[in-house]
């Protein structure tokens, strides 16, 4: 699934639970633009990864940084940085 399409499945999640939003209609494409917009928007920056030769503890600063990086992804956000 895409970036984008993740974003639009929680929109439409977020709008099933909202009170009265069958008042709204007319405005939930222009909401559901800038909630794609507010999250296309934020991007977490990550440090780089390192080569076992570069440091004691290379490998589990590996492990966590992926763990990290699949976590943040998992929460519909972009990762920029290395993987």
């Amino acid at each position: 699934m895409q970036h984008t399409d993740k974003a639009i499945a929680e929109f439409e999640a977020w709008w099933d639970r909202q009170p009265h939003r069958e008042q709204f209609e007319d405005v939930k494409d222009q909401m559901r633009n800038v909630w794609l917009a507010s999250r296309m928007e934020l991007v977490v920056k990550m440090p780089g990864k390192y080569s076992p030769a570069e440091t004691d503890g290379a490998e589990a600063w590996n492990i966590c940084h992926d763990c990290c990086q699949a976590a943040i992804e998992a929460a519909g956000v972009m990762v920029r940085g290395e993987r």
